[in-house]
C-alpha cells in the first residue's frame, strides 16, 4: 500500500480524487484529512508544490519542490512524496532553528520560526540547560535555571504586549504555555530537593533530546520510555494549560507506546484530551 493516509478519506472522496487524477488541484479540498496541519499546498504556474500552508495562515516552504506531473496521474504516489517532502522541511527548519538559538535574543528567535518549530527547540533547549546545571550543581542549579526561566518568561510576556501579527502572537501564547508548565516543574523539584538526574522528578518529565551533529532524530523520553519525534507539520495552533493530570497522561500513554500499544483519553468534554 503505497499511500494509507488515504484511509482517512470516505469512499466518496477517495472515488472523486481518482477521477481527477490529471488535475493535481482537485486534491486540495481533501488535504486536511490527509495531513493533520496542512490545509492546502501553494502551486506554481508549471502545477510544481512549493510550501505548505496551516489553517491559521503560516507558510513553510519545502526544501525541494514536488512535481505531480512525475507521478504519471498516480495521487498517492505524489502524496508520498508531499509526505517525504514535509517531514523533511520540518527537520530542516528545526535544525536552522536550533542553531540560530544560540546567536540571537530569545525574543527575536521566537518570532522568526514556524510555530511548532518555535516550541520544539524550546523544549529542547529546557531539557539541554536544566541538565547541565542540575549535573554541575546539583540543587542550586536546579534553583538557577528556575531563576532564568522566570526571567525568560517575563521577557516573552513583554513581547506578547507589543505590536505583533496574529500568528506571531498565536505562536507566543503556546510559548507562554509550554515555559510555564517548564518553571512550574522546576520550583517543584526545587521544593522537592532534586540533586541529581536520576532523580524519579526529573526523569518522569517529558524530556527532548536533540544532537544535530550525530543525527538528525529528535528523541523524546518520559521515564523508561522513548520515542523518536515524527517531524509530521502541525500547523500553528494555540496550547491548553499543561496541568498534573496532563502530565500522567503523556507517562500511561509514552508507557503504551513504549510496549507498541495505543491509548484512549477518556472523561468530561472540555478537559484536554485532544490535545493530551
Amino acid at each position: 500500500l503505497s499511500s494509507p493516509r488515504l484511509f482517512f478519506l470516505s469512499n466518496d472522496e477517495l472515488l472523486q480524487i481518482l477521477s481527477e487524477t490529471k488535475d493535481p488541484m482537485r486534491v486540495q479540498p481533501h488535504l486536511k484529512k490527509c495531513f493533520e496541519g496542512i490545509a492546502s499546498l501553494d502551486f506554481t504556474e508549471g502545477l510544481l508544490i512549493t510550501a505548505m500552508k496551516s489553517v491559521e495562515g503560516e507558510v513553510v516552504p519545502l526544501d525541494a519542490p514536488v512535481d505531480p506531473n512525475a507521478a504519471n496521474g498516480m495521487v498517492e504516489k505524489w502524496l508520498l512524496q508531499v509526505e517525504d517532502a514535509m517531514k523533511q522541511s520540518v527537520s530542516t527548519q528545526i535544525k536552522r532553528s536550533e542553531a540560530a538559538y544560540k546567536t540571537s535574543r530569545r525574543i527575536d528567535w521566537a518570532i522568526e520560526w514556524p510555530g511548532m518549530v518555535v516550541l520544539v527547540v524550546d523544549q529542547i533547549y529546557w531539557t539541554r540547560e536544566a541538565e547541565v546545571l542540575i549535573a554541575e550543581k546539583g540543587l542550586q542549579g536546579a534553583r538557577e535555571y528556575e531563576a532564568t526561566c522566570s526571567e525568560q518568561l517575563n521577557d516573552i510576556v513583554r513581547l506578547v504586549r507589543s505590536d505583533l501579527t496574529k500568528l506571531q502572537r498565536t505562536t507566543l501564547g503556546a510559548m507562554v504555555t509550554m515555559d510555564v508548565h517548564g518553571r512550574d516543574v522546576l520550583t517543584s523539584m526545587v521544593a522537592a530537593g532534586v540533586d541529581k538526574l536520576n532523580d524519579f522528578n526529573w526523569i518522569s518529565q517529558l524530556r527532548y533530546y536533540y544532537d544535530p551533529v550525530r543525527s538528525t532524530d529528535i528523541s523524546i523520553k518520559m521515564i523508561s520510555a522513548e520515542v523518536k519525534y515524527g517531524f509530521e507539520y502541525l500547523g500553528n495552533s494555540f496550547r491548553l494549560v499543561v496541568t498534573s493530570l496532563t502530565d500522567r497522561c503523556y507517562r500511561t500513554l509514552m508507557g503504551a507506546l513504549q510496549l507498541n500499544l495505543g491509548g484512549a483519553p477518556e472523561g468530561p468534554a472540555g478537559t484536554g484530551k485532544t490535545e493530551t
